[in-house]
Formats: structure tokens, C-alpha cells, sequence
């Protein structure tokens, strides 16, 4: 009995004094940060590893402690005050989250969106956490710094320094590769960026070696290319993950950004593969258009009749050779070409050994809903192509597999036109300059089989009755916008360090453009899940049910996979990106919980 009390006894010491951790950039260099409960102000500590993360115990607190963070001058006397008092999230935790200073929520609860479709799960990654912001803390040479923000077209690599802080981890790797990123983007004063971290140099972002952070400055209300991907989810096509992040450059403030997965042939690995390392990968192409389209329009045999910007060669696979790297989407395109739209076994053709028919339909029904105009259907770019090995026959080389990405052109955001039309009609397929040139994947399969058109017919339907439909998608959009509100205003006052194009969307905008029209948008992001949806039900004659319901039940997690919506951690060991300490950097995650858990294990231990 004296034990079991002495053992009580330590966990009320362990309990009985709570670890403050803010994250936050001083008004002035010399400033630090505090945290004051009942009008005592205790200074909080950032050093080399941790900043801007500062922290610090305050002895005798509880899990009751109410409490707000303080900006301190040199002198100790603080010069600002969060204006709201803060609580722990969890009674039983011994530390805060890591909160920012003056955003008064670090996690958020979003509805979940029902899955349409059987879920494909990526590998497991703490990259993307949805629910909260996270923030990326770039250290930098500042003359690099400014060349790269004077002259962002130049495509020029730069040696970084990145640190990743979210509520519960500090992760640090250094000599870290930062680019920008994009091609219309690099045209705008905000400008996106891309990291990649080199694997083989022991370098790695919880699995996701190759990311990208996306500007968002064509959308004013910043949610829709995130809404487009947790559809792209919830009707099971392998996709990008997102989550917000806000970047900081020595100490500067860029702005907030969605930090997505930069599709390589990493991506490959841990999203379609859900993490499984013994795959060969096959040929993987990256479609762009300009001047030229990625129309998929049959040329000769040639890597060299087409167009070099349309067609990318991401990964070579194992099947095209060097010197005709496109060897293998010729052969489909080939195959398109003399594909007769009359034929009555269009569906066993082209499902055998060429495309995964169903995830294409799906893509292409959202490209419809969602008013995807900049992708595929409408401007012939902004999609992947992937040789799935493990899809049709292995012998064969596999199937086909299409991916999407770049999906802020959407929810109305640049929308062509004034009125929505049915899919039939959506876009004049008739030569350029007059209508928008050929899509033969379209126009043969979608448009002019009966068989295959039926198939996107039903596609349409179940996406509408499911998750396309404001019921289901209006609460995500909401929370997501709330989520985003501090953030957002902070964002819209930044002064951009770059020249080019200025949309000078407001806040006002970034308010009113989620339900109501605003400039350069032709709908706001509710409206237009109202009037498509229904336009679709009418067009298709069903009633769209009541309700918001799995239409299927999501399978079970395999070895590596994870569900986003889980937001769980990596698989320790999975590629080397997860616990401990390299030479490359290191990780803190929630220290002080974690010298409570050893407390608490060794006490355990002397008991059994």
C-alpha cells in the first residue's frame, strides 16, 4: 500500500506543473515571448533548435490553468497581450500544444465529407494535418533570399535551412533545396515555392520528400483547391495531399500557403502505393499546356513530334527507352486514335490493359462538378498519367492511371462562362482558335459511346448524391473558412516581396466570395455546389436523397497506409523519416508529454 501511495504520489509531481509552448515572431528582434496566468508573467525560452518556438515550465499549475501568451521587452515588460485566455485541450495533458500567438484555436474539428467511392489510402504522414495551420520557418542566406524574390523565373536552387512546427512536433533538417514553382504563378507578386529534401543523403519530410506550397492567389476565400482534393478522397482517385502552412523567411512573414504533395516519383511510392517499397513504378507523365495543349492527340511514333512542355517524363519506368521516352503514352494514343466510338465492348477494351476507365470517369465527373476549367477537359492540362504496374495485366505493363493536380480553377474561380451548361455542351471541341481543339479521350469515350457515356451518366449520379451536394460539402467549406480567417487577414495586409501580378483580393473578398460573387469569380463556393448539383439532378433526371452517408464503407488500413482524415503520424522506420535523430536534423515531439509517459512506465515497471 505504501508503494501504490508513493507511486500516486509521483504522478502529482508529474502532473503538477504544465510546459508553455508559443510560436511566435517578435515585433522586435531583442522581444521574447511569455505566458501569464493570473496577472504573473513567466518568460518562455527559444533557442537555436527550437525558435520560433518558445517554451518553458511553470511549476505548480494544473490541467486547470487558464492562461494567455505575452509579447516582453528586453526589460521583462510586456508591450502586448493575446486578448483571450486560453485553456489546456485535454485535462490530462502536462503541456500546450505548440499554439501560435494570437490565433486562439491551433486544432480544429471538420465535418468529415462521406466517401463515395472505395477509399484509396496514402502511406501514413504527419505532413498533412488538416485540422490545424502549421508553420514552416526558413533560415536562408538573405542576398539568395532577395535574388530569388527579384527573379523568380530564374528557376535557380537555393540551400535552406527549414524547420516544420505543428501542434506537437519540431522538425528540423538543413542544406534543404527551395525553388520556386509553377510556370502562370512565377507571373504574381506572391509567389509559390517547392522543397525537396534528398533522400539519399538521409534527408526526408515524414515521408514526403518532394512538396510544394501553393499561393492560392487566384482564390480569394483560399479553400477550393483543398475542397477539390478531399473529393478527389472521399470518390477514391490517389491524389495530393494538402494542408495549410504559414511561411516564414528569416524571420519574414510570406504569407499562408496549401502545402501539397509535388507529384514525383515518391509520390508514386507512398500515395498510389500506400507506402509499399517493392513496387518498380512505372512511366509516369506530367501534361501542361501553353500555346499547346497535352490533348493526347495522336502525332507519329515519336517522342519528338510532340510538344516538349505538354508531355513531362517524370519517371522513365522500366518498358520506354531512353531514346523514346514517351514510347508507352504513344502507344495509348495510338490506340485512341483508332478506337472506333461506335464499337459495343468499349468498356472491356479500353478497362482491360489500357486505362483505369473508373478513376478516369470519376476525374473527369469532377472536373465537370467542380468547374475544374484550367484541366483537362476544358484547356488539355494540369493532369498526370501514370503506368500503374499493379493495375490490368503485370505482362502488359499495367494500366494507365490518371491523376490530377493544380486544382484552385475551380468552384467558379475563373469559370469561363456566365451560365453552367450540361457536360455535353461545357466546352466547343471544334479547332483552335474558334473552339478549344481535340480531346479524343473525351469526345470518343464520353461523349459518343453509349456504353461508356451511361457509365459517366451513373458516375455523376452517385458523386452527386453522396458528397457533391451542399449537405455534405456546405459544413466542410464553413469550417474551413473559419479555419482559415485569422490567417487569411494576416495574409491579405502582407506587403509581397516580389513584382508581377497583384490581385489585391481583401478580406471582404475572402468573407464574401464563400457564398456571394465577387471579382474575377463567376460564383462563390456554396452557390455553386447548390446550382450544380442541381442542374445535374435536372439534367439527369433523379432527386438527389436526403442525408450524408458513406455510400461505401471505407476498407481497412494496410501496413502502411493511412487515412488523412486520421491525421496519423509515419510508421516509424518507413524511409528512415520518423523518430530519433539524424545527422541531417532533428525532431521534438512534445517533449514534456513524453517525460510523463517514461514517469509513468517506470513506476509501472517497479510495480509489476
Amino acid at each position: 500500500m505504501k508503494f501504490l501511495l508513493g507511486l500516486v504520489s509521483l504522478s502529482s509531481v508529474a502532473l503538477a506543473q504544465i510546459t508553455f509552448n508559443v510560436v511566435g515572431y517578435p515585433s522586435v528582434s531583442n522581444n521574447t515571448f511569455g505566458v501569464s496566468i493570473d496577472g504573473v508573467v513567466t518568460k518562455l525560452v527559444a533557442d537555436e533548435n527550437t525558435f520560433p518556438v518558445h517554451s518553458g515550465v511553470v511549476p505548480g499549475t494544473t490541467s486547470a490553468v487558464q492562461y494567455s501568451y505575452v509579447e516582453l521587452n528586453p526589460a521583462g515588460t510586456v508591450v502586448k497581450t493575446e486578448p483571450f485566455v486560453r485553456k489546456l485541450i485535454n485535462e490530462t495533458h502536462t503541456r500546450t500544444e505548440n499554439e501560435f500567438f494570437e490565433r486562439q484555436t491551433t486544432t480544429w474539428e471538420l465535418p468529415k465529407l462521406p466517401y463515395t467511392y472505395m477509399a484509396t489510402y496514402p502511406s501514413k504522414t504527419q505532413a498533412f494535418k488538416q485540422k490545424q495551420i502549421a508553420t514552416i520557418h526558413i533560415t536562408a542566406a538573405v542576398a539568395e533570399m532577395q535574388e530569388m524574390n527579384t527573379a523568380p523565373k530564374a528557376d535557380k536552387d537555393y540551400r535552406v535551412t527549414f524547420r516544420f512546427i505543428n501542434s506537437d512536433t519540431i522538425y528540423t533538417q538543413r542544406n534543404i533545396s527551395l525553388q520556386t514553382a509553377g510556370k502562370s504563378s512565377k507571373e504574381h507578386s506572391k509567389q509559390s515555392f517547392k522543397f525537396k529534401f534528398d533522400t539519399d543523403f538521409n534527408q526526408t519530410f515524414f515521408s514526403r520528400p518532394n512538396i510544394k506550397l501553393r499561393s492560392m492567389v487566384q482564390d480569394p476565400t483560399m479553400i477550393r483547391e483543398k475542397l477539390y482534393i478531399d473529393v478527389l478522397n472521399s470518390v477514391g482517385i490517389p491524389t495530393q495531399q494538402g494542408a495549410w502552412v504559414r511561411l516564414f523567411v528569416n524571420n519574414k512573414p510570406y504569407g499562408l500557403y496549401l502545402m501539397v504533395d509535388d507529384i514525383k516519383k515518391s509520390f508514386l511510392k507512398q500515395t498510389v502505393h500506400g507506402g509499399d517499397g517493392k513496387i518498380d513504378v512505372g512511366n509516369l507523365v506530367q501534361m501542361n499546356a501553353w500555346e499547346l495543349k497535352a490533348d493526347l492527340v495522336y502525332k507519329g511514333p515519336n517522342t519528338a513530334q510532340y510538344c516538349d512542355y505538354c508531355y513531362v517524363v517524370q519517371s522513365e519506368g522500366y518498358i520506354s527507352p531512353p531514346t523514346n521516352p514517351l514510347q508507352e503514352l504513344i502507344a495509348f494514343m495510338k490506340d485512341l486514335q483508332d478506337f472506333d466510338p461506335a464499337s459495343t465492348d468499349a468498356i472491356a477494351y479500353w478497362e482491360t490493359n489500357r486505362i483505369d476507365l473508373d478513376g478516369f470517369l470519376r476525374s473527369m465527373a469532377l472536373e465537370y462538378l467542380l468547374g475544374g476549367f484550367d484541366l483537362h477537359w476544358y484547356s488539355g492540362s494540369n493532369y498526370f498519367m501514370y503506368r500503374n504496374p499493379t493495375l490490368g495485366s503485370i505482362s502488359n505493363g499495367g494500366k494507365w492511371q490518371w491523376i490530377p493536380t493544380d486544382m484552385d480553377g475551380s468552384f467558379g474561380s475563373g469559370y469561363p462562362t456566365s451560365t453552367i451548361p450540361t457536360y455535353k455542351t461545357w466546352a466547343d471541341f471544334s479547332p483552335a482558335p474558334a473552339g478549344r481543339g481535340d480531346r479524343p479521350l473525351i469526345q470518343k469515350l464520353i461523349l459518343q459511346n453509349p456504353q461508356i457515356q451511361a457509365k459517366f451518366d451513373e458516375v455523376l449520379k452517385e458523386i452527386v448524391s453522396t458528397v457533391f451536394k451542399p449537405e455534405a460539402m456546405n459544413p466542410r467549406a464553413e469550417a474551413y473558412h473559419r479555419m482559415l480567417s485569422a490567417d487569411a487577414k494576416w495574409d491579405l495586409a502582407l506587403v509581397r516581396l516580389s513584382t508581377g501580378i497583384n490581385n489585391n483580393f481583401t478580406f471582404a473578398d475572402f468573407n464574401n466570395n464563400l457564398k456571394m460573387q465577387t471579382k474575377n469569380m463567376q460564383s462563390g463556393v456554396l452557390p455553386w455546389i447548390a446550382n450544380m448539383s442541381s442542374l445535374v439532378a435536372q439534367d439527369l433526371g433523379f432527386t438527389i436523397p436526403a442525408g450524408v452517408a458513406d455510400r461505401v464503407i471505407p476498407p481497412p488500413k494496410k501496413g502502411a497506409q493511412g487515412n488523412p482524415e486520421d491525421e496519423e503520424n509515419d510508421v516509424p522506420g518507413q524511409d528512415g523519416s520518423t523518430g530519433g535523430k539524424s545527422s541531417a536534423g532533428h525532431v521534438v515531439m512534445g517533449t514534456a508529454m513524453v517525460q510523463v509517459v517514461v514517469v509513468a512506465s517506470l513506476a509501472l515497471g517497479l510495480l509489476l
